[in-house]
């Protein structure tokens, strides 16, 4: 099982999922990631939880 939180960028837009590096990040938290295009600003959308190894993509 891997940790992640899902992250948004836009106030409608996807959710990303990111390691929160064993962070605990309450909704709306602003959060600074790293992400294909560079560094950007999100906001947390869901919250820490656990997903199954099979679902997590390393990119």
């Amino acid at each position: 099982m891997t940790e992640v939180i899902g992250v948004r960028f836009k106030k409608v837009g996807k959710i990303y999922y990111f390691d929160p590096n064993g962070m605990q990040l309450p909704l709306g938290e602003k959060v600074i990631v790293e992400t294909a295009r560079g560094v950007e600003c999100g906001e947390v959308a869901i919250e820490n939880r656990m997903v199954d190894d099979d679902f997590v993509v390393n990119h």
